[in-house]
């Protein structure tokens, strides 16, 4: 049951204030804008205006292609001043200033955090982290990862990617009844609905347009061209398969630094299809056209969407893989297997040469799309900002105020 804050004074109604939410992002993805803006809209019911507060990528960062901005007044950009395009400073001072609650991700790239945190370790204002706990990707600094330890759980809340952070959090101190598990997701519903669109005449369409064949059996990545991806392992995994399972075609979608090493490495592969970026209806097409979604390097909310085309993954495990690894569950909704071409290329042709166990990976994937929803994070999300503003006396005055709740 939702639930808002009314404040009344000696059994007289009052005004009731706005409560100000300010969340920092170095930068604005294209996937995060369906998380805030709903956010937003929901918390305006409940009296508390959220700012998201941004600034221009970096230069390797707008290599991607993803970034977006957010309609006014909710989102505001401002210049991001990168150090060696790794530390960003932001000038928001006014707003922390004026915000009840400041929520910004647990870096160190952000370098006013360490103002941030002398703010609330003295009372002056509440600061929550949201995102990871450990970074586990190898780009990352040991020296950047040890200081980050020593204060990741110093802040007044917690709002973690999903549980198994939440669970790290609490094992290094934090207090449970202060972390809130977002379960980070990605807009799957809008994916979802475009994919409704799609007759399965176009999907023949196309898939006999790019490989010649309506019984073409289709590999699909979709994401980042960078390092962590292994992309370079994606590919010749994928040539492994395709000399056991001559109509085996690979498409790829996404952008990154490592796009001229594709374009050139595929160059003998006509049956590799990269198809540069594409968003909406038109990434929907081709995972409608996937038998089978492919991670060979670190995993991502790829997995999300994946599931919502009802695709099963196969993923390598790494000891870098960000906590949506722990969406995957071991021939439940895809496989987990070694970082390595054979076993990857080998568990890829086993599910594309048994019906049975891909109609069985199709159907968990189907139902774990039901759970790792954009409706979920954002209930989550608000549920979270509202108890932590709650938990600190916000709308409990202490000049005799009473909180009544009334459903909403």
């Amino acid at each position: 049951m939702r639930e808002s804050y009314a404040v009344c004074s000696e059994g007289a109604e009052v005004e009731e204030r706005m409560y100000r939410v300010l969340l920092v992002q170095a930068e604005m993805k294209r996937y995060r804008v369906p998380l805030f803006t709903s956010v937003h809209a929901e918390l305006l019911r409940d009296h508390i205006e959220l700012t998201v507060a941004y600034s221009n990528s970096n230069r390797s960062h707008a290599l991607r292609g993803d970034s977006a901005d957010l309609p006014l007044p909710m989102g505001r950009k401002v210049a991001g001043h990168w150090f060696f395009h790794r530390f960003i400073y932001q000038p928001l001072w006014r707003q922390i200033i004026r915000a009840d609650l400041v929520i910004v991700g647990p870096e160190i790239k952000y370098l006013i955090n360490p103002i941030l945190l002398l703010m609330s370790g003295v009372g002056l204002k509440k600061v929550a982290f949201f995102g990871l706990g450990p970074n586990r990707f190898p780009d990352r600094s040991p020296l950047a990862e040890w200081i980050k330890k020593h204060f990741f759980t110093r802040v007044d809340w917690w709002f973690a990617y999903t549980a198994s952070i939440a669970e790290h959090l609490e094992s290094e101190g934090m207090p449970a009844d202060r972390i809130t598990n977002v379960q980070n997701a990605t807009d799957s519903t809008a994916l979802r609905s475009l994919l409704k669109t799609i007759e399965d005449e176009e999907v023949v369409g196309e898939k006999m347009r790019l490989t010649g064949s309506r019984d073409s059996r289709i590999g699909f990545y979709c994401g980042t061209l960078g390092e962590i991806k292994a992309i370079p392992l994606l590919v010749s995994a994928a040539r492994l398969v395709k000399l056991r399972c001559p109509e085996f075609h690979l498409v790829v979608i996404g952008n990154g630094p490592q796009r001229p090493w594709l374009e050139r490495a595929v160059v003998e592969d006509p049956w590799i299809h990269y198809l540069g970026s594409k968003y909406d209806r038109e990434s929907a097409l081709y995972y409608k056209m996937a038998d089978i979604f492919l991670l060979a390097g670190t995993v991502g909310l790829a997995i999300a969407d994946s599931f919502a085309a009802g695709l099963p993954v196969v993923a390598t495990d790494l000891p870098t893989h960000p906590p949506e690894i722990s969406y995957i569950a071991e021939g439940y909704n895809g496989r987990l297997v070694p970082h390595e071409e054979r076993p990857f290329a080998d568990a890829i042709i086993a599910i594309l040469s048994d019906s049975v166990l891909m109609q069985k990976l199709r159907e968990g994937a189907q139902a774990s799309a039901s759970l790792y929803t954009m409706e979920a994070m954002v209930d989550n999300f608000r549920r979270g900002i509202e108890k932590c503003l709650h938990y600190y006396g916000f709308g409990e005055d202490a000049r005799g105020l009473a909180t009544s709740r009334t459903n909403g």
